[in-house]
């Protein structure tokens, strides 16, 4: 506007100049349409000019406004995704840990397990021990990269601490049930088994303390307070320490499963090795070996687990019922020799339910004997479900 007053003022000039000159001089007449009309294009064409400019300034702002926009959009999008990302790998680790959690076994139902069976569970949920672990480890690790941690990463690690608290609680169950049961057939096996106690006992003094300073952050987000850097430090090197006792927790299970398999075909040897103390040719002695074989069988099933006495005085007068089988040179009698190996190879691998199902196969076998004279009838075995009782209630005190 200021350029259109500008130029009207100039017109106005002319004109008047022109008047004066034609006061004073007899110049040529002027056409004075002509110069108002190139003042108004002038001035037509200052507006169209600032119009322009106007333009390109409105085109510029908006410009500048878009690609504002898109930057703010763009960075948006890689914050959403990063987020997106964090969610997702504590998400997989919580999912991961429950995934790995075993299901717990009936106390009933590991009373029946073989000693075998028992070792190969205890194996098994140490295994799941050392995953759990690694996973909290992970989630607290991933948590603390950007040297902080969300009421959200809070959470989730906590869920795979209490996943990895449980699995600790189920094998140290385990370890003490196999104890209890085996703990003097097997003294080398559970002297290696406390081995690996001692580093479940250390994890859980890991997870603990990553638990604890997870309370004082729960603590400081509660109240709206700048997180410590000490507590998230604490959290990181708990985890640190935890990952790599779970290595070490795993070669050392792994260590004990394969030595555990070497003791126990080893035991067996031995017991079916064990010479005959007393041998006799007589049937009606032989018979009575027999019994007192049995005899010794079922008392060691009757409070639900197997002594190293007991399995020597097994192995012993099995031996024995055995050497007098074969010199009775009755082969009916003869016959039993393999039942009463088999049951001792039972026996000293822990089998309490097949050494009963063995033992079941001696007094059908005894009875089909064609012997007259001779008394064979053998007592009945406690039946399994009292033994679980009686080991469970054992157990328990």
């Amino acid at each position: 506007m200021t350029k259109i007053y500008s130029l009207f003022i100039a017109l106005l000039l002319v004109l008047i100049t022109i008047t004066a000159c034609r006061q004073t001089s007899p110049n040529p007449e002027v056409n004075s349409q002509a110069t108002i009309d190139a003042a108004v294009a002038a001035t037509d064409a200052a507006q169209a000019s600032n119009q322009a400019t106007i333009d390109a300034a409105v085109a510029a702002t908006t410009a500048a406004q878009a690609a504002s926009s898109s930057a703010t959009t763009a960075a948006a999008a890689v914050d959403a995704q990063a987020t997106a990302n964090t969610q997702t790998a504590i998400d997989t680790a919580v999912q991961a840990t429950v995934a790995a959690l075993p299901t717990p076994v009936p106390v009933e139902q590991v009373m029946t397990m073989s000693e075998e069976t028992l070792a190969a569970l205890i194996d098994e949920a140490v295994t799941t021990v050392t995953l759990a672990a690694e996973q909290s480890a992970a989630a607290a690790t991933h948590a603390v990269a950007d040297n902080t941690i969300t009421a959200e990463e809070a959470q989730a690690i906590e869920v795979t601490l209490a996943g990895t608290d449980e699995s600790l609680a189920y094998v140290d169950e385990l370890i003490g049930t196999y104890t209890t049961l085996y703990g003097d057939l097997a003294a080398d096996t559970v002297a290696e088994l406390q081995d690996i106690e001692a580093s479940l006992d250390a994890i859980e003094q890991s997870t603990a303390a990553m638990s604890e300073s997870l309370e004082e952050i729960n603590d400081s987000l509660e109240q709206g307070v700048a997180l410590a850097e000490e507590t998230i430090v604490q959290v990181e090197d708990a985890a640190q320490t935890a990952s790599a006792q779970a290595d070490a927790l795993q070669e050392q299970a792994q260590a004990w499963a394969t030595n555990y398999q070497t003791v126990l075909d080893s035991r067996a040897a031995t017991a079916i090795a064990i010479p005959a103390s007393q041998t006799v040719s007589d049937p009606k002695v032989a018979i009575e070996q027999v019994k007192t074989f049995f005899n010794t069988g079922q008392m060691a099933l009757a409070d639900g687990q197997i002594s190293a006495t007991e399995l020597n005085t097994i192995a012993q007068y099995g031996a024995n019922a055995t050497a007098s089988l074969d010199a009775s040179g009755i082969p009916a009698l003869q016959s039993l020799s393999g039942h009463i190996s088999e049951i001792t190879t039972q026996f000293a691998r822990g089998d309490a339910n097949q050494a009963r199902l063995k033992l079941d196969g001696l007094t059908a076998a005894l009875r089909g004997v064609p012997l007259e004279g001779l008394s064979i009838e053998l007592p009945s075995l406690p039946e399994r479900d009292s033994l679980s009782r009686d080991g469970k209630d054992r157990l328990s005190r």
